[in-house]
């Protein structure tokens, strides 16, 4: 088929089909592709958006191992798994969880003062496993009245320096106040020995200022933080800014503020302090408790009412009005 586009035998064909060749044979010329788009000028990459939240405020909660913000739209809608548990408790159960959480509290002031004075304890079961002669004849008194000083003394030091309170904390915080405790401790043994020497010797007795100072709490509580900024000198704010001292003794009756100063000045000099910081703070969890628990029984009431006027009220909600639980209404 080659001779159709032969020039010679082209011009031996019929004129019409030499027409017809001419109009519908294909062009030689290529089309015209179409035109490349434009770069555009080089521009500044779009700002981010301002974030809506607080920037003080992570953007993913602290359940994340990311907390660069990487997956934070993954986040948005987590609730915490304790959140979600109490959402379907009834009141007795908060109630139960207020009363419960304030005695395992107490019980960790225990533990961990335990746990600080292992080696007093140590001290004494050696003695009553293998006593001496002289440690049988005085039934390890000396061990025994070593152990239950530290022990006592160590919980004095966390309740003052913050362990008892009912707010939570991280474990690594709980920690440091721990470690703490113990270092206040030791300090007040050493200042004992002191002034156990000073008087064996015949010398002026050294005066030193409570363990639990201003300046001694302000240096230790500087990498502890427990309710508020540790460490802040606030006027008549707790150093371990948990509490307002003046607050806590309002709420105290004269009565019972004078057995407690009583109490306080029976004590020697060196240990007046911790008494009086830790009968403030075990007192201000009990005020902390209180309000807890006065919520706790509002917000049961109003449950209570709610639950009459949709006509949905249980037997013991009867009870409960039949007691005068919701003062005659």
């Amino acid at each position: 088929m080659g001779w159709l586009w032969n020039d010679a035998p082209k011009d031996q064909l019929d004129p019409s089909l030499r027409d017809f060749l001419k109009h519908e044979a294909p062009s030689s010329q290529k089309p015209a592709l179409p035109a490349l788009p434009s770069k555009p000028a080089d521009r500044p990459p779009p700002s981010a958006p301002a974030p809506d939240h607080n920037p003080s405020t992570p953007p993913v909660p602290p359940q994340s191992q990311f907390q660069d913000g990487r997956y934070a739209h993954l986040w948005k809608g987590y609730t915490p798994q304790n959140v979600l548990e109490n959402r379907g408790k009834s009141e007795q159960d908060r109630l139960k969880d207020i009363v419960d959480h304030y005695k395992d509290r107490r019980g960790d002031v225990g533990r961990v003062a335990m746990e600080n004075c292992a080696l007093e304890y140590m001290a004494q079961f050696e003695c009553y496993r293998n006593p001496s002669w002289a440690q049988i004849a005085v039934v390890c008194r000396t061990e025994s009245r070593r152990f239950n000083r530290c022990y006592d003394l160590q919980q004095k030091f966390l309740k003052a320096l913050g362990y008892f309170t009912l707010d939570e904390r991280s474990p690594e915080e709980s920690e440091r106040i721990q470690m703490h405790a113990d270092k206040l401790y030791q300090q007040l043994m050493d200042q004992e020995r002191q002034i156990e020497e000073a008087i064996e010797q015949k010398k002026p007795i050294p005066q030193f200022e409570s363990v639990l100072s201003k300046q001694n709490i302000s240096r230790a509580m500087t990498t502890i933080k427990v309710g508020t900024e540790a460490g802040k000198d606030t006027g008549g704010q707790s150093l371990t800014g948990l509490f307002n001292e003046e607050d806590v003794w309002a709420q105290v009756k004269p009565e019972a503020r004078q057995t407690y100063e009583q109490q306080i000045a029976d004590l020697p000099p060196l240990e007046q302090e911790t008494e009086r910081r830790a009968i403030l703070a075990e007192l201000q969890v009990q005020n902390t408790m209180a309000k807890r628990l006065e919520v706790a029984f509002v917000e049961e009431r109003i449950s209570r009412l709610k639950r009459k006027e949709s006509g949905q009220a249980t037997v013991g909600d009867t009870i409960k009005r039949w007691w005068g639980w919701d003062q005659g209404k």
